[in-house]
């Protein structure tokens, strides 16, 4: 039993070493993630997601207007 918590946390470690350490990995992490949450949470949930987000962005994206604060 031993053994086998030992050869748990070491393979552990190694994919802990390998995600923070390989950006693929991370990205791919992320991406499975996004995907799952995309499925499960429903194609409707995340459309509206989706318009929130482009809400923001276009909002962030207002500097061009006089209304927006100096940029150093």
């Amino acid at each position: 039993m031993e053994n086998l918590l030992q050869d748990l946390t070491g393979q552990a470690k190694g994919w802990l070493t390998l995600f923070r350490n390989n950006p693929t990995v991370q990205y791919g992490t992320l991406g499975v993630y996004l995907l799952l949450w995309l499925l499960f949470s429903g194609l409707f949930t995340s459309s509206w997601v989706v318009v929130g987000v482009g809400i923001g962005w276009a909002i962030g994206k207002g500097s061009e207007d006089g209304n927006a604060p100096p940029t150093a």
